[in-house]
């Protein structure tokens, strides 16, 4: 589990002729999942989140990165998938099996915690893996606002929070 002792901070007071204590603080630890990321994620969400990412963080130019987004559309919506005899197209969402689709997905996941990344900056602890979230945090109310802000950032692009362990250590 990922509730463990070694999670808790040890705070010593000592007062003029008092004995000491020991205080700890509690943490909330939360897991949550994006479901269903790869079918569910809208491609034009993905399409923005392409656009931001290249503007943002490379010195492409404006021409190159409009070929890189045109080439990543017409990857994610020519896909054709074989089951047994049958070849399916699929309309909605990206491929999981796609060569890229990892990285967009996890493009796409970051664009849309851009806008609530000072509330996620109140957790003493923060992690993402692709669509797969973990936090930390030291107090009730911030827990509940990264829970809420976490919540609502996701509905606003078509998915869904699966909020799946919690604890308080």
């Amino acid at each position: 589990m990922l509730c463990g002792s070694s999670l808790l901070k040890k705070k010593n007071s000592t007062r003029l002729g008092q004995e000491q204590h020991t205080f700890r603080t509690i943490f909330h630890i939360v897991a949550a999942d994006v479901k269903a990321l790869y079918p569910s994620l809208y491609r034009d969400t993905v399409t923005k989140a392409l656009e931001c990412g290249l503007e943002k963080h490379s010195d492409y130019s404006a021409v190159a990165r409009k070929i890189i987004v045109e080439l990543n559309k017409i990857c994610v919506n020519d896909v054709v998938t074989q089951y047994g005899d049958q070849l399916y197209i699929q309309k909605n969402g990206i491929i999981t099996v796609n060569n890229h689709s990892v990285s967009l997905a996890n493009i796409a996941v970051h664009y849309i915690l851009q806008p609530i990344a000072d509330v996620l900056n109140e957790a003493e602890r923060f992690r993402r893996f692709i669509d797969d979230i973990i936090w930390i945090s030291a107090s009730e109310i911030s827990n509940e606002r990264i829970r809420q802000a976490l919540t609502s950032a996701f509905e606003n692009s078509g998915l869904e929070l699966t909020f799946r362990q919690a604890c308080t250590v």
